[in-house]
């Protein structure tokens, strides 16, 4: 149709042209089958371009659309992994529940770590059964072993970006730079309320702005010169800052007693890393009683940590026996590394 059209315009004005050249009349009557090849020419192209046109915008369009299929089924698949995710983490400790899981009367879930220390669940407030809920278990484990899915941190909100094996959920968590902490200050009960709250990596920096004149680099030792006090109870600390760890070591007399501790500022399972070794020695350095002990988490207890078995613990009787001239207590304290 295009080619019809294109011959009813186009000829009158290819004739007129071709009568201007010289010896046109012995070649009039092929003058009609070249045109209609030059028209044939010029469709041929025109269809070649459509074509091509055509195909790539199907192209287009089928790239397109496989592009939102494959959205679409990634979307519905994070969706999932999302639930499956919040299925699995404990109403009680937020942890990711890994086998055996128990179920409650109301259907909810709860860890095996949490399962002895609470009488009711969480969600519900009802009771649990002796029964274990099959599925999860089986979903979790095939995440563990065959999918070896791993697990955005519970501390994402404050900046982790891990994902973790749910198997080493807990450990990760434990030494998560952002796991959410209070001042050292506050939890030990040192001398004031502090309601600072923050990270862990950011601890030792608000440490340093908030309580720098309770803080030290550690230098090799650190020397105490202990007045003389008749007060029943007498408490010194100071954070220390060795190893690129913090630690804070506390001295407390009570009754005439004296304890000496160091606590380990981080994760439980570092405690065993460290020892410090408390030395009381005269003024002549001559005589001195040494003791070496290993680290105490900061987590524990005062009464747990000032427990003889878990601190030096040292009588008046014997310190007196190493006090100067000027009536003072040297007590040496050294931060050690645990030869492995």
């Amino acid at each position: 149709m295009i080619e019809i059209k294109l011959l009813w315009w186009l000829f009158p004005f290819f004739m007129r042209i071709q009568e201007g050249l010289p010896g046109f009349d012995k070649v009039k009557p092929l003058s009609l089958f070249v045109f209609c090849g030059f028209i044939s020419s010029i469709h041929l192209l025109y269809f070649q371009k459509r074509t091509a046109f055509v195909y790539s915008h199907v192209h287009d369009n089928l790239v397109m659309s496989s592009m939102s299929s494959t959205g679409s089924v990634l979307s519905v698949m994070s969706d999932i992994f999302k639930v499956t995710c919040a299925e699995l983490k404990c109403p009680a400790c937020k942890q990711y529940m890994v086998p055996p899981i128990t179920l409650c009367l109301g259907g909810h879930n709860i860890c095996k770590k949490c399962r002895p220390t609470v009488s009711s669940c969480p969600t519900c407030k009802q009771g649990f059964l002796e029964t274990r809920n099959d599925t999860l278990e089986k979903l979790s484990l095939q995440m563990i072993l065959s999918l070896q899915v791993k697990f955005p941190c519970t501390f994402r909100m404050y900046g982790c970006n891990e994902e973790i094996a749910i198997e080493a959920f807990r450990k990760h968590e434990a030494i998560c730079d952002y796991r959410p902490q209070t001042c050292p200050v506050d939890y030990l009960r040192l001398k004031m309320v502090c309601t600072w709250t923050g990270i862990a990596k950011d601890v030792k920096k608000h440490l340093q702005t908030s309580h720098k004149d309770d803080c030290e680099d550690y230098n090799a030792q650190h020397l105490l010169l202990l007045p003389s006090t008749n007060a029943s109870s007498y408490r010194y600390y100071k954070f220390l800052f060795a190893y690129e760890e913090i630690f804070c070591y506390r001295l407390l007399i009570h009754r005439e007693t004296m304890y000496v501790v160091l606590h380990y500022i981080g994760p439980a399972e570092n405690d065993s890393k460290y020892q410090y070794k408390v030395i009381v020695m005269n003024n002549e350095d001559t005589e001195s009683v040494v003791e070496t002990r290993l680290v105490r988490s900061f987590t524990e207890t005062e009464d747990s940590v000032f427990f003889p078995k878990n601190s030096m613990k040292l009588h008046r009787d014997i310190t007196d026996l190493f006090r100067n001239e000027k009536d003072e207590l040297p007590v040496l304290m050294k931060i050690l590394r645990v030869v492995e």
